[in-house]
């Protein structure tokens, strides 16, 4: 069905819905409604969400929607996934978009894919890390922490643009933890938009390209290479350094208690074939667990350290950081540290920055060999497709 006809039958069957907004959501549009520029801060391609069922896109102002030759404006729209034939572009008019009530600066793309259709928010670089840097570290956190988890989180969306791009990706990074957290306006924070502003366009770089900046919460005491976490990855500016400034953070120190049986029941599900539990050996570099050894009944599994913590529940295992005690049928951990423990200690840059330290220096301390450029207006423009324009 193309996309023309859909409309109509959308509109015949009352499937396009009138919203009408309350005052007091226009007022709390208005506090929010921050000017970027985007001198510096090109355009970057957000996956919402994946979903074979019903969704509305919204605002408090008529929307426009093209597609397939056809464009339409109204209030509020409701999409289904079998009504979809191709890509569907829904622009704001000067008032943000929302998915299913959420506001969402820039516009979205509505790609069909399989029964299914991949929700993309096109928007700056700048205005999408607004809503990330809040989400990834507490916005009331001294201004310094601020300003290099901005520097670390505008970098990594940098690198993921390159890359996926160059690899003809449909987005450039999703809104989750598998890339950065983003949940659009409503986690918008005054302290953390001015740390996006006031670094507005600096990025991290290697050998004249941005880095792959990883960061986690809390390292323990040091960080870790990441080639000891990821066995694929030996990156020059992942090293392991010492920290000493994140003893402050609750999860500094932890204890959990892993069970045989809980082991098995975990592991077996990537290993179906799996006898009963014989030993467990944890294998360590630096500190860390690389490789865990299972000796079963019918032979032994060797799993990374990091595949084996992420088999669990998260609160489960937080970090490689850990030594072991049997205790019975169970083992206890021992364990320092919240995360993969590479990059950016985010409770480490509040340590720093406490202590006096700016956040270009927290960020020499835990990438090495980095400089910090800014990107200027242009900068890897041959590298950037930033063919999308954002009202």
């Amino acid at each position: 069905m193309s996309f023309r006809t859909s409309v109509k039958n959308l509109i015949n069957g009352a499937l396009f819905l009138i919203l009408i907004l309350a005052s007091g959501s226009c007022a709390s549009f208005i506090a929010r409604n921050i000017h970027w520029d985007g001198a510096d801060s090109p355009v970057v391609r957000i996956l919402l969400l994946t979903t074979n069922s019903s969704f509305t896109v919204s605002s408090n102002r008529v929307i426009r929607i093209s597609g397939d030759g056809s464009v339409t404006e109204k209030m509020s729209a409701v999409f289904l996934p079998e009504e979809i034939r191709t890509t569907i572009r829904v622009e704001p008019n000067g008032k943000p978009l929302m998915l299913n009530g959420i506001p969402y600066r820039g516009y979205f793309e509505i790609v069909p894919a399989q029964n299914a259709m991949h929700i993309i928010n096109i928007v700056r670089v700048d205005e999408y890390l607004s809503s990330v840097v809040p989400c990834e570290i507490p916005s009331g956190w001294e201004p310094d922490a601020l300003k290099a988890q901005a520097v670390a989180a505008r970098t990594y969306t940098y690198y993921h643009i390159i890359h996926n791009r160059k690899r003809g990706s449909l987005y450039d990074l999703d809104a989750t933890v598998n890339s950065q957290v983003y949940r659009g306006i409503n986690d918008e924070r005054p302290s953390t938009t001015e740390a996006v502003m006031d670094t507005r366009g600096e990025i991290l770089l290697y050998d004249g390209m941005p880095i792959l900046s990883y960061f986690h919460s809390t390292c323990g005491g040091k960080t870790s290479d990441d080639a000891q976490v990821w066995k694929n990855n030996q990156l020059p500016y992942l090293n392991s350094v010492k920290c000493g400034y994140c003893g402050e953070s609750t999860k500094y120190s932890w204890e959990t208690v892993l069970s045989i049986d809980e082991i098995a029941r975990h592991v077996s599900v990537q290993n179906p074939g799996m006898g009963p539990i014989r030993t467990v050996t944890f294998r360590r570099k630096n500190d860390r667990v690389t490789d865990v050894s299972i000796k079963h009944t019918r032979g032994t599994i060797t799993i990374s350290g990091n595949n084996f913590r992420l088999m669990f529940p998260p609160e489960k295992i937080l970090s490689l950081y850990f030594t072991s005690k049997k205790s019975g049928s169970s083992l206890v951990l021992y364990g320092h540290g919240w995360g993969h423990g590479v990059g950016l200690c985010q409770w480490g840059a509040r340590g720093m920055a406490r202590s006096g330290f700016n956040y270009r220096e927290i960020l020499n301390h835990y990438y090495t060999q980095v400089k910090i450029k800014h990107t200027r207006s242009g900068y890897l423009a041959s590298k950037i497709n930033a063919s999308y324009t954002v009202q």
